[in-house]
């Protein structure tokens, strides 16, 4: 069972109750602004509850359908609300008013996002979806209001079908972001709470059987949504509420079944993992909440917080496993390898299940994606990527098993000029690339995008230049057509040390080129580095200070390390690799803000510098080395989508060999599980 499912689950309980013993203050001023005197975004966090509802879609010829008009039926007569964080007031409003003059003055030219559980009509199962809403209709003679929406995500079994009907429904109406910075609101759930007298007159909030996972969903204009482990969130949580605690919204059915909402402020969250039990130190708002009741499957609805797409901690690999055959200098000469796109469907049989060719990989369809996962990776970093290709089968793969992927523009385009960059960087943002299914977002599994590889060191840095140029045209492409502004964007460069520190000088150039002056905040800082632990993270040059403090220092941007290891060839027993991996996975532990994870260079050997004795340094990194070849399976003209006038028909044979761990896999399982 999902998470959402089981958040929706927990929420159908509580629609189905009498609306009884509502927590909250009064209704408070008519005005729901933000209380400040802006307008310019909504404050307040909105819970509306139906007995029933329909959503009617519209047709969207080749694609799911998105559009469409949300109707609810029978509505408790108030809107219930608590304010975000700094303000700490809660409360109810008539539906009349907030659905009204209200709407606008809350919410002006962005139409918020908002989390919709519901039972579908003939149904004993519970869906959910995440929307953009418009255009609230109500009409409180007959105790209806209307939406339009857009469908951002859903929970539904199957196609979303264009004419939906069901019952207890929940809407929860999400304040909108300030000033266009992204932020996402938070979502726990359990199978009990109580709330028990505390210090200074605080409360502790006990949740018991408290979920694994937790779920969080943009704020408009975002639209991103997702789910990670509890555990992950609470190491950040001085990083996520920085600027003050978080306000949140306690909802639960009490013994005699009926709904208990509780205003709170959180503050010192412990969470057990072992035994389940969540706790927080907590200011009621408001004094009408009546008796402190225990309440059965409850949700904690937290106001907003900065977020990153990135896992947390960030345990990465570095990913081009081509098998036997496999070589860069040779690769534009086969339709196969053109490129060298390992990301594309035709690699199926490597990194997936199938083959996606004419012929089938079975039995021996690799499914490299699983052995990552399995090896407690949640992180992968690409380097070539060819827009003609189509990569949505990898990402889907990639998203189903939790894996983020940093995706890559190849060196080939920052030796291009802006003609080129004008033809070709559109073509990065369409579905089957960068864009989802939808074409108005980033696929879900991208964590962040990388602009070539080390330009700041090829041909004496000759294009380095470009790169930073190309990273200017990229981000206003995303911008004009709408897309999160969450993924950063980097420049992997060399660890050289040409100032005072490593990559510094390459960093100086990216961050201080007057054509980043408006992306800045959306960067990040990708240097390559075989340096030890102690260097990365305790004392680099004799300063005290580790290289990745003093950068923070300097630049105040988050750092991912684009490429971290050592070869066997000197580190035969891969020490070196655990230490840097360790105190990455440490660092970023203690300051989340400042690393962003650690790509371990690299899955495989490249299978064309491997040795029997790792003798070539080059191929000696790898956590797996290549074995023998278990199966090769010539390509046809009709396994490809166009023609390569380069490749002159020569189609290229995938070769699927043995992949064996060598001492460097155990070393990162070691550190990452």
């Amino acid at each position: 069972m999902s998470l959402i499912r089981m958040f929706s689950q927990a929420v159908v309980v509580l629609v189905c109750a009498a609306l009884a013993a509502c927590g909250g203050g009064s209704s408070g001023s008519n005005d729901i602004s933000d209380g400040g005197g802006s307008s310019s975004y909504a404050n307040r966090i909105h819970m509306l509850v139906a007995a029933s509802g329909e959503l009617a879609l519209d047709e969207n010829p080749g694609g799911r359908p998105v559009h469409g008009t949300l109707t609810l039926r029978k509505l408790h007569k108030d809107a219930l609300w608590y304010a975000d964080r700094p303000h700490s007031e809660s409360g109810r409003l008539p539906l009349s008013e907030y659905l009204g003059n209200g709407w606008l003055q809350a919410y002006e030219k962005v139409n918020p996002n908002a989390t919709l559980q519901f039972r579908p009509q003939g149904s004993t199962e519970v869906s959910g979806l995440y929307l953009t809403l418009s255009r609230p209709l109500y009409d409180q003679a007959t105790d209806m209001v209307s939406f339009q929406v857009r469908v951002l995500n859903d929970t539904v079994e199957g196609p979303l079908s264009l004419s939906m009907a069901f019952s207890n429904v929940s809407l929860n109406v999400l304040n909108n972001a300030e000033d266009d910075i992204e932020v996402s609101s938070y979502v726990q759930y359990a199978a009990q709470a109580s709330l028990q007298p505390g210090a200074n007159g605080r409360h502790v909030l006990m949740m018991t059987q408290a979920g694994e996972n937790m779920f969080w969903v943009d704020n408009a204009p975002g639209t991103y949504s997702d789910s990670r482990p509890m555990s992950q969130f609470f190491s950040q949580w001085p990083h996520v509420f920085a600027d003050g605690s978080p306000n949140a919204a306690l909802v639960g059915t009490t013994a005699s079944g009926a709904l208990k909402v509780y205003f709170l402020t959180l503050d010192m969250p412990e969470y057990d993992a072992d035994s389940g039990v969540l706790r927080y130190a907590v200011s009621l708002l408001g004094e009408q909440h009546g008796a402190l009741e225990s309440v059965n499957q409850p949700v904690l609805l937290i106001d907003s917080g900065t977020f990153s797409r990135f896992p947390f901690p960030g345990k990465g690999t570095a990913y081009q496993a081509f098998g036997a055959g496999y070589d860069p200098s040779t690769s534009n000469t086969t339709y196969l390898y053109f490129g060298s796109d390992i990301a594309r469907r035709q690699m199926g049989s490597l990194w997936g299940t199938q083959s996606y060719l004419s012929q089938s990989c079975e039995p021996s369809c690799r499914n490299d994606m699983k052995t990552i996962k399995d090896m407690g990776i949640n992180l992968i970093r690409l380097y070539d990527w060819d827009p003609r290709n189509d990569h949505s089968q990898f990402l889907d793969h990639a998203h189903d098993l939790g894996i983020k992927v940093v995706v890559p523009i190849s060196n080939w385009l920052p030796t291009q000029g802006p003609d080129t960059w004008d033809k070709e960087v559109p073509n990065y943002f369409r579905h089957g690339n960068f864009g989802n299914r939808d074409n108005n977002d980033w696929h879900p599994a991208i964590a962040g995008v990388i602009i070539s590889n080390e330009l700041d060191q090829e041909e004496g840095g000759r294009y380095y230049q470009n790169a930073i140029g190309l990273v200017e045209r990229f981000l206003q492409e995303a911008d004009a057509l709408k897309f999160s502004k969450s993924v950063p964007v980097g420049v992997p460069v060399t660890f050289a040390k040409r100032s005072e520190m490593p990559s510094w000088q390459a960093f100086d150039q990216l961050v201080n080129d007057p054509r980043m002056a408006s992306y800045r905040s959306r960067l990040m800082l990708c240097p390559q580095t075989y340096n030890d632990a102690t260097y990365l993270f305790v004392n680099a040059e004799g300063t005290g200070k580790g290289w990745v403090q003093q950068t923070w220092e300097r630049y105040q941007l988050p750092i991912l390390f684009t490429e971290i290891g050592a070869s066997r060839t000197n580190n035969p027993d891969s020490s070196i690799v655990r230490d840097q991996l360790r105190g990455a996975i440490e660092y970023q532990n203690s300051n989340p803000q400042q690393l962003m994870g650690a790509i371990h260079f690299q899955f495989d050997n490249k299978v064309w510098k491997q040795t029997p004795g790792d003798t070539d340094p080059e191929g000696a990194f790898g956590a797996f080395r290549h074995g023998d070849v278990l199966k090769s399976i010539p390509t046809v003209r009709a396994d490809y989508d166009y023609d390569i006038w380069e490749a002159n028909n020569n189609f290229g044979t995938l070769n699927i060999d043995r992949l064996e761990p060598t001492v460097t896999h155990g070393v990162v399982v070691e550190a990452y599980r």
